[in-house]
């Protein structure tokens, strides 16, 4: 696929040479750090070195009081509370974290988490009967409840308060609960807005600690569940939700969490090397495939049981059906782009919206994301079954999808999400309007040229400037993740000494310039080995400057990410 490079901002070249300069590091690393944001010395020093003093006051959420009123009631009273999850990483790690901090306090909490294949998305009308079933009072949602206004007229009707924490985008209208805590409501004087559900959790749990000790404890040792809830939902990985993983990846490091542990081990993940990449790519999809496949509730159960031979035995049952939802994305994403091939002229369309019967619901939001990215279009993926169409949405960079899907809503039965990716229902007769009102609302915001993939250069450098101390510093950006990228650099007019295939469509290169000489890999790109054979042997080379070790000898090596036979 071509992509197009988007170079850095030639303006900013002073500002670069006089912050470097300030900071005594390298252009390249100051370079980074201008396209984070980061343009002072002051802000650097907050960057560099994310403490908690830096996050927020939790008094700024909406309706934070009326929250806090009706918990301290909740915990002196020693009442039942209900918590309401949701089936992903978010959702369970949420409920984990309240369940934990409130029974800390004394309480007897129950939860429950919908199941994706028969509840569908959002707050649960069978979760609000089973609380009330259960005996509880109080239902206090996570990563969930602020569009359910149906389900809070019920728990209303059978006389149970609900407090809604969520940081989903909310409707024209707020749910008529005792309290909905979200950043994102218009009305929020909250600094931040995009915190993951599980750090809306935690605000409300960091000011209810101010009164009890026992939460204040356990919301600091469970930083860790925060940190994977966080990553696990792809917000954006600055501010906060930074500092907030910077923290819970240093507990994680150090876990006494017998499920997280299990978990690292059942994925071949060291513990005292845990990054960010580790919760996305090996314990997220872990975590979350209990969700996708069945039942989330055992990913709750891993979390918080004490037994660590019991949280073996979830890790290894959770890491089959990992498996098995590898094998099923496999099939469904082969049957998405034949489908996609035989039905849309991507030359005219810019949108993709698909549906069948034989998709299985809980790997379509995965398919979808991976569609979008491939070709570079937002994208929407749905299962049929007894005439409804329930599926996943997601976006790219520049199109707010849940825009989209408000100006479409007259199509559809619920939908809820946020601006990168959602989830939707609708009758199956409403399919091919539904489909033909996404084009038209992305076709008005998005230009042809929106819709070419861009590689974000944060500074062109030649290799010579490639360095172990350039390295070392990079690693000072962590963690990385959405809205805070690994850094990519660019370098042209390098000569490429030696290129082969290698593994299952990896490239492998030698690259020199001057007397510098590098390896290079790019994995998945070796359909560039025609390309180069007529470049001439000279290219342009996006890239991610890291450490490679073999053999107890550790080399530094570019990572490509796109490999240019003319310059941009």
């Amino acid at each position: 696929m071509r992509r197009r490079w988007k170079l850095p901002d030639p303006g900013e070249a002073r500002h670069i040479e006089e912050l470097a300069k300030a900071l005594d590091v390298p252009e390249a690393f100051a370079a980074v750090l201008t396209n984070r944001g980061v343009t002072t010395t002051d802000t650097a020093a907050l960057f560099l070195n994310p403490e908690r003093s830096q996050l927020y006051d939790p008094f700024l959420l909406p309706d934070i009081e009326p929250a806090l009123d009706r918990l301290r009631t909740a915990v002196d009273k020693r009442e039942r509370v209900f918590i309401c999850g949701d089936y992903d990483v978010d959702g369970i790690t949420s409920t984990v974290l309240m369940k934990r901090c409130l029974e800390a306090a004394g309480v007897d909490v129950g939860f429950y988490i919908p199941n994706r294949l028969s509840d569908g998305y959002g707050l649960s009308e069978r979760g609000v009967v089973i609380a009330k079933e259960s005996g509880a009072g109080l239902i206090v949602t996570v990563d969930s409840g602020v569009t359910g206004h149906e389900q809070i007229e019920v728990a209303s009707k059978l006389g149970v308060d609900i407090i809604v924490t969520d940081h989903h985008e909310p409707q024209e209208t707020l749910p008529k609960a005792l309290a909905v805590v979200d950043p994102k409501r218009k009305d929020s004087r909250y600094p931040y807005k995009d915190l993951a559900g599980v750090g809306v959790a935690f605000k409300v749990l960091e000011a209810l600690a101010r009164d009890y000790r026992e939460v204040a404890y356990t919301v600091e040792e469970n930083l860790d569940i925060v940190a994977v809830g966080t990553v696990a939902d792809i917000v954006p990985l600055n501010s906060e939700n930074r500092i907030l993983t910077s923290l819970g990846l240093d507990r994680l490091r150090a876990t006494a969490n017998p499920g997280l542990a299990a978990l690292m081990k059942v994925a071949g993940v060291e513990p005292a090397g845990v990054q960010s990449t580790h919760i996305g790519f090996a314990l997220g999809p872990r975590l979350n495939a209990a969700g996708r496949l069945g039942d989330a509730s055992i990913g709750v159960e891993l979390l918080t049981t004490e037994d660590s031979d019991k949280a073996d035995a979830i890790a290894l049952q959770l890491d089959g059906e990992n498996k098995k939802r590898r094998r099923l994305e496999r099939q469904v994403l082969d049957d998405a782009t034949r489908i996609l091939e035989e039905t849309i002229d991507l030359s005219r369309s810019r949108s993709i919206v698909l549906w069948s019967s034989g998709w299985h619901a809980g790997v379509i939001g995965i398919v979808a994301s991976r569609i979008a990215k491939q070709y570079n279009r937002p994208t929407v993926l749905l299962s049929v079954t007894d005439g409804i169409a329930k599926g996943s949405g997601r976006s790219i960079p520049g199109f707010d999808l849940h825009a989209a899907l408000i100006a479409c809503r007259d199509h559809l039965l619920s939908f809820g999400g946020h601006q990168h990716a959602a989830g939707v229902s609708l009758s199956e007769e409403h399919l091919d309007e539904f489909r033909e009102c996404v084009e038209e609302a992305v076709s008005s915001k998005l230009t042809p040229d929106d819709l070419v993939a861009e590689v974000e250069i944060d500074a062109m450098i030649p290799l010579s400037k490639c360095s172990f101390e350039l390295v070392n510093m990079l690693k000072r950006v962590r963690p990385f993740g959405a809205g805070n990228p690994e850094p990519v650099f660019g370098t042209r007019d390098v000569k490429v000494t030696s290129a082969k295939a290698v593994g299952n469509g990896h490239l492998k290169m030698t690259v020199e310039q001057g007397e510098k000489v590098m390896d290079a890999i790019g994995f998945g790109m070796a359909e560039v080995l025609d390309d180069l054979k007529r470049s001439g042997g000279t290219v342009s080379l996006a890239y991610v400057l890291e450490e490679n070790t073999w053999r107890g000898v550790t080399n530094l090596q570019l990572r490509l990410k796109d490999v240019q036979l003319e310059e941009y």
